[in-house]
């Protein structure tokens, strides 16, 4: 594949739809005989990080001692990964205050004290039972899925086994700047699957029961983790990949016109954030996308 550099420009909404709908896909079972996995972004020139480790990011909640706002580079350290982990038991303890279902009735809810550590940097420091390597086990797995789905920074990097999905989050996502282009990240999971039997080179495919996480079921997401993160790796997942990835490329004037096509497949916000608010979301953005016009009064002639 090109190298993570090498953007395939797309000039047209319908050329990018094309492009991605040539790419070899299987339908009936994508989990068992997926060769790609996909990613949408608002900026083509955001790389692949984390939430949790981009710049500025705030981890954590009501709690003073572990709060923090994450730098520059991720930092695999005790305090980072207390942030990470303060932030997700913050919100499975509040959750499950309020009587909703959460995937995490265990140890980890019932023993969470916020006034001592998490993780920890051997394994006599820590509160729970697990180092800095260990964060996050995979018990918690699920639980951080349903946590990063509902706005809570994590390590984990969502991704989608259908590339429309990934044009639609593309095209959705605001820039926190006016971004020139969107972009549709391309990975061959066959390279995260070899780097993944590496030592050096852990990066994982995070899978998780569907159950508990009706949009992950509805936007056939999976995440990639990458265990590497931290002070002695500073590459983003698109540069330790840089080999296997392909990035497409639209102008960012083009996003209505792509979330109008997409629309017509079926893919939205009401479709793929199944609920009551998606459903006045996509109502909302349908409106949006209508040509401009001059909406009456209520009671005014017209």
């Amino acid at each position: 594949m090109n190298p993570s550099g090498d953007g395939m420009e797309c000039h047209s909404a319908i050329e990018l739809l094309e492009r991605l709908r040539a790419l070899p896909l299987d339908e009936k079972a994508p989990e068992m005989v997926a060769r790609y996995i996909f990613r949408g972004q608002g900026d083509a020139s955001w790389q692949l990080v984390p939430s949790a480790f981009r710049p500025d990011t705030t981890l954590g909640y009501e709690s003073q001692q572990f709060c923090r706002i994450s730098g520059q580079t991720p930092k695999g350290t005790w305090d980072q990964g207390n942030a990470e982990a303060t932030a997700l038991l913050e919100f499975l303890q509040l959750a499950d205050k309020v009587g909703l279902e959460i995937p995490a009735d265990h140890k980890w809810l019932r023993r969470w004290n916020p006034f001592r550590n998490v993780v920890g940097n051997t394994d006599t420091d820590i509160a729970i039972g697990i180092g800095i390597g260990d964060w996050p086990p995979q018990e918690l797995y699920e639980a951080l899925a349903l946590a990063q789905h509902h706005g809570v920074p994590t390590r984990l990097l969502d991704f989608t086994y259908d590339p429309l999905i990934a044009a639609f989050f593309a095209a959705e996502e605001p820039s926190k700047k006016d971004a020139k282009q969107i972009a549709v990240w391309c990975v061959d999971l066959q390279a995260i699957n070899l780097a993944a039997g590496r030592r050096e080179r852990p990066i994982e495919i995070v899978t998780v029961s569907r159950m508990h996480n009706r949009n992950l079921a509805a936007q056939k997401g999976l995440f990639v983790l990458d265990r590497k993160a931290g002070p002695e790796q500073t590459l983003s997942l698109d540069q330790r990949l840089e080999d296997h990835t392909r990035k497409f490329c639209l102008p960012a004037s083009e996003r209505s016109d792509l979330l109008g096509l997409l629309s017509k497949l079926g893919i939205d916000r009401a479709h793929l954030m199944p609920s009551f608010g998606g459903v006045v979301g996509e109502l909302k953005a349908r409106r949006e996308r209508q040509p401009e016009r001059r909406i009456p009064l209520v009671g005014e002639n017209t």
